[in-house]
This record gives C-alpha cells, sequence and structure tokens, in this order.
C-alpha cells in the first residue's frame, strides 16, 4: 500500500510541476524536412532581418519569388520560399482537394531556421499565393500559443470552390489579415470564391480588389490551368502588382521600420 501511494504521489507532483510548451511542438523530423526545400534570398548588409515566408501554390513550384524576393531583399527583408510539396516528396499539390495541406510549415521552417545568421526568426509575416493564400489563412492554430506572432498574413487569391475561411481573428486578433484578388479572376468567381473571401473583412481582414486584374496577377508569367471543371488564366497586371506591393511594403514598415 506505501509503495502504490508513493506512485501516486510522484504522478500528482508529476502533474503539477509539467509545463506546457509554448505554441505546438515541432519534432526534429518534421524540421529537418526543409533542408533541401527552401530558396532564401538575404538583403546586403543587414546582420539579422526579418523575413518573409512565402507559401506556393497548387502547381508546387517556386514561381513567385522572382516577383516578391528583389522587391523584398531591397527593402532589408530576408525572403524564405517553402517548398512545400518538395519538402514531402511530391511535385505538386494536384489531387488533394480543398483541404489544408501545408499550413503548418511557416511555423515549422521558423524552428527549422532559429539561429540562421542573417535572419530574425522573431520578426516574421506569412505570404501565399493561391492554394498558398487559403494555406496561409489557415495557418493561425499552429500560432496560437507562440511566443512570437507574424507582423501580417498575405493571402493573394485565396480560397476554393466558394470558401474562404481564416481563424486569425480568434487566434490572433492583432495580426493584420490582408487579401488581395483581381476583380477579373475567373478562379475567384467559381463558386462564389471572391465573394467568401471579401465576406472575411467582418471577420477584420483587407479586402484589396483590383480592376480587371486576373488571377495570378503578380506572376511573371501567364497561362491557365483547370480546376473546378474549367479553365482559368492568370496573368501579370503591373498596376495591380504595384499596388498589392506598396500595401506590403507599408504595413512591414509600421511593423519593423524597413522602407516603404
Amino acid at each position: 500500500m506505501r509503495t502504490l501511494a508513493t506512485i501516486a504521489a510522484l504522478m500528482v507532483a508529476a502533474c503539477q510541476t509539467s509545463t506546457p510548451p509554448v505554441g505546438p511542438v515541432v519534432s526534429q523530423a518534421v524540421s529537418s524536412r526543409f533542408a533541401d526545400a527552401l530558396i532564401v534570398a538575404l538583403p546586403v548588409g543587414i546582420e539579422s532581418a526579418p523575413v518573409v515566408l512565402l507559401l506556393e501554390g497548387n502547381d508546387g513550384a517556386s514561381r513567385m519569388h522572382p516577383t516578391w524576393g528583389p522587391f523584398l531583399t531591397a527593402r532589408g527583408i530576408a525572403v524564405v520560399q517553402i517548398q512545400s510539396a518538395k519538402s514531402r516528396g511530391r511535385r505538386s499539390w494536384a489531387g488533394t482537394g480543398c483541404e489544408l495541406q501545408y499550413a503548418e510549415d511557416p511555423h515549422a521552417v521558423l524552428e527549422h531556421l532559429r539561429g540562421r545568421p542573417g535572419i530574425d526568426t522573431t520578426r516574421f509575416a506569412v505570404m501565399g499565393f493561391s492554394r498558398g493564400g487559403t494555406e496561409a489563412l489557415g495557418g493561425a492554430p499552429y500560432f496560437a500559443r507562440a511566443e512570437h506572432q507574424p507582423a501580417a498574413i498575405f493571402a493573394f487569391y485565396p480560397g476554393c470552390n466558394g470558401v474562404c475561411e481564416a481563424a486569425w481573428h480568434r487566434h490572433a486578433p492583432q495580426v493584420p489579415v490582408h487579401i488581395f484578388y483581381g476583380s477579373a479572376d475567373t478562379w475567384g468567381a467559381h463558386r462564389g470564391t471572391i465573394g467568401a473571401c471579401r465576406a472575411l473583412a467582418r471577420q477584420g481582414a483587407i479586402f484589396h480588389e483590383y480592376p480587371g486584374a486576373p488571377h495570378g496577377f503578380d506572376a511573371p508569367w501567364q497561362g491557365t490551368f483547370f480546376a473546378g471543371g474549367g479553365r482559368h488564366p492568370y496573368g501579370p497586371d503591373p498596376s495591380a502588382t504595384a499596388a498589392a506591393q506598396a500595401v506590403v511594403a507599408e504595413t512591414l514598415s509600421r511593423a519593423w521600420g524597413t522602407p516603404r
């Protein structure tokens, strides 16, 4: 009986002294899978720069880095393109439906980059494109108890099949959420996806809409993609891109004091 009592006392003590972790636990295996799945660009002459994490779209390609990498590094901001599909041995996210697949990656990558020279992982923002924008909007639970929160979430033409959701207003209401869409985005028009994203303004998101701009208006290439039973064009719109870049630069300047 004395032995059982001793064991019970030790169990109670263990429960009383255990401390819940700050933020989600990221295993070494999860963190290390990004070792060969990141494209990193550092600004010149900055010892410890804030960083913007880029989340790829459905095709799994890292095509947005040419647009946003030079723009951000010129303002003293590091850029890390996360190759989420590659980190999981995939070529793309085709065939995976609308479910979130890599919303946790920004948090895991920050853990992977912690202590890396040139990057201050306590100052970061998340930027996603198309499916990556949806994943960026869905990442709030992974930062719910984290010590550091994003300076901003930038979601470009996100949502899927009429659904556009974000939980940042519940988990971290102080984080600005910006959503960017072109009025000529046919994927946004599909099943009212753009309207669902626009409705997030009622939860505090800031919705930016650019007249005549298509899907992928900040991309340096053009073409079409098949989704939702139809083909949708994408391509560059310089005026919409410049307007979106001005929003990003101003938002990060307020957070970090970087140039606009």
